[in-house]
């Protein structure tokens, strides 16, 4: 039989149904002759049809899936972020500053440092259903915090006859959002395997701060603080398994700063990675092998070469795998996203705290941690959420063009959303270079989850110092705030009589809200009206939207940062539209502070409304 002619350009339902009606009457003249819609031959055309474009549809998705520009599902991009080598964020913690009050009994003229005790790192203060914990101890005793910085207020109390009776002492320390929790297991043979992996019993994991490895498997208890910040049984977090060093204090030498603890490369096997998943569980691989490199050869020299290729790659290099009849400790903390962002005096509550003082007298003793007291002189701020599928696209990609070095500003970028949760996250990020000079300006969120250009120095600082890893040996670094340009906007529109008029202004707030939610919007990115207009156009009882009018709203309880775009009028600063476009600047992103009161709609008879686009 002759080869037959199959085009393979017909990708769709009908032409393929086409194709296979041809194909039919050159090759099978004789054998079937009515193609009606009402034969059995045109049911199964149909079918064949159908199943092949079916086919088609499901092979083009799969293979977009693979691509990073193209792919959908949330999980094919973290699967291409994997190969790529990146490390995908998670939740990002507020962090604020708090002023913890004792009140303590005077001493002759001074404060009884006998009751001064001290409040141990990991103490909670809450505050709008939050958790913070302290992160280094905090003594009362001393004028200095654990950084080494002044931090102490002593404030002499005195009764009705101007008799000094005791002393508040305040100590000014930073909080982070977050709850610090012990997950235990207890490791078996089965256990015993390389790269085993475990997921923590919670989705939203800030980061593990310590991990131990203790042999034996009846452990009532949890290890101590000092346990998980020893060096004993510790194992440790890397990048990649193929890292062998690890930066750790060293507990024998004594630092000239309170804050600053010396440390010391030390080479280890014991350690693991983590990631997160697709749906925002927390996973911790271990290593895969269990013989060193030197065992093996000692092996091979005295047993010769066998072919059991596993037993001579099962080694060290990528790390050690758990002990059987062991038990396994990693300590953790929970909490982040924007929601932690809260404002100042908010967190005022004492939580679950170990505070020892250790005075002659008990009672007075109980009377100082009664008297312990808090508040937050700062906003928490520097909270984020999981990033959006279309920011951990982009992140592969910039990720992917850095390999782990900042050249462009993209590698910046990157770079900067990767910095551990525990030293803060900007909000937005807007890089530009000139000559070498690097200069990053960056945004905030506020208690409200609007964008601030308030940027603690100390995010700042972070920022710079987790670059200077990366930077090149001529690149300068500027770090500054962003600029954040506050609008308000007046849609006029026709609606449907027929429609509850209520409720498709509500609908039209929320969409205008929605389009200019921070999460929406990028810096530099400009607003294109007729994007905006499209969305309240299509929504269901809008008939018709005359216009659309935008102002800059400045000062007071706005930002002072203005739009570069010209004004129509000077005393409303309503903005003048170029091309149907509000233009931002790089270090410019456009928001509605209080979209309530800010977004006001206005309902036009169609017989009146002059079009103004």
């Amino acid at each position: 039989m002759a080869n037959k002619k199959i085009s393979y350009t017909t990708r769709d339902f009908q032409s393929i149904r086409t194709e296979l009606i041809n194909f039919t009457r050159t090759y099978y003249p004789d054998t079937i002759d009515n193609f009606n819609d009402a034969s059995v031959f045109s049911v199964l055309l149909d079918l064949n049809a159908a199943v092949t474009d079916n086919l088609q549809f499901n092979i083009d998705r799969s293979v977009q899936e693979t691509v990073l520009q193209y792919a959908q599902q949330r999980s094919s991009i973290f699967n291409i972020a994997r190969t790529y080598g990146l490390k995908v964020p998670g939740l990002r913690p507020s962090v604020s500053l708090v002023d913890f009050s004792i009140t303590v009994p005077a001493f002759g003229d001074k404060e009884d440092l006998r009751y001064c005790g001290i409040l141990r790192r990991g103490s909670q203060a809450n505050g709008a259903g939050q958790v913070f914990e302290t992160i280094y101890d905090i003594d009362f005793t001393s004028a200095i915090n654990a950084e080494g910085y002044p931090n102490r207020l002593k404030i002499p109390n005195f009764d009705s006859n101007n008799k000094l009776i005791n002393y508040t002492i305040v100590k000014r320390e930073t909080v982070v959002n977050g709850i610090t929790k012990v997950f235990k297991r207890v490791i078996t043979s089965s256990d015993v395997k390389p790269f085993l992996e475990i997921f923590l019993p919670e989705k939203n994991v800030l980061g593990v701060t310590s991990v131990l490895l203790k042999d034996g498997t009846q452990y009532a208890n949890i290890p101590t603080t000092q346990e998980f910040l020893g060096s004993n049984n510790r194992w440790y977090e890397v990048k990649a398994l193929v890292e062998d060093r690890v930066f750790i204090e060293d507990p024998t030498k004594v630092s000239d700063n309170p804050g600053i603890k010396v440390g010391k490369y030390v080479q280890t096997n014991d350690k693991f990675i983590t990631e997160y998943t697709p749906e925002g569980f927390f996973k911790m691989t271990y290593g895969g092998g269990s013989q060193s490199a030197d065992e093996q050869l000692r092996e091979f020299a005295k047993n010769g070469f066998t072919l059991d290729l596993n037993k001579y790659s099962n080694n060290f290099a990528l790390g050690s795998v758990l002990k059987a009849n062991s038990t396994l400790f990693v300590q953790y903390r929970v909490g982040g996203g924007t929601g932690t962002n809260l404002g100042v005096n908010i967190i005022n509550q004492i939580g679950t705290v170990s505070f020892f003082v250790n005075g002659p007298s008990e009672s007075v003793n109980t009377s100082v941690v009664n008297s312990l007291r808090c508040t937050n002189v700062v906003a928490a701020i520097g909270g984020a959420n999981y990033p959006t599928t279309e920011e951990v696209r982009n992140l592969v990609a910039f990720n992917f063009a850095a390999q782990n070095r900042a050249v462009t500003v993209n590698d910046y970028d990157s770079i900067i959303r990767t910095m551990p949760s525990q030293f803060g996250a900007p909000a937005k990020v807007a890089i530009t270079e000139e000559n070498n000079k690097i200069k990053i300006q960056m945004l905030s969120y506020d208690e409200s989850g609007n964008l601030t250009e308030i940027v603690s120095n100390t995010l700042k600082n972070n920022v710079a110092n987790y670059l200077s890893n990366y930077r090149m040996i001529n690149d300068y670094i500027s770090i500054q705030s962003a600029n954040v340009v506050d609008l308000g906007v007046t849609i006029d529109v026709v609606l449907d009589n027929s429609q509850n008029q209520g409720a498709v202004i509500s609908q039209i707030i929320t969409i205008v809200s929605e389009f200019f939610s921070p999460g929406n919007r990028q810096m530099g990115e400009n607003v294109y009206v007729s994007d905006l207009r499209r969305l309240v156009q299509s929504e269901n009882g809008v008939i018709a939207v005359s216009d659309m009018l935008f102002f800059n709203k400045v000062g007071g309880q706005y930002s002072s940062s203005q739009t570069s775009q010209s004004y129509i009028d000077v005393n409303t600063k309503q903005i003048g539209l170029v091309d149907d476009t509000i233009f931002a600047e790089p270090s410019q992103t456009y928001q509605i502070r209080y979209p309530n009161k800010d977004i006001n709609i206005r309902v036009k008879n169609l017989k009146t409304v002059n079009f103004s686009w």
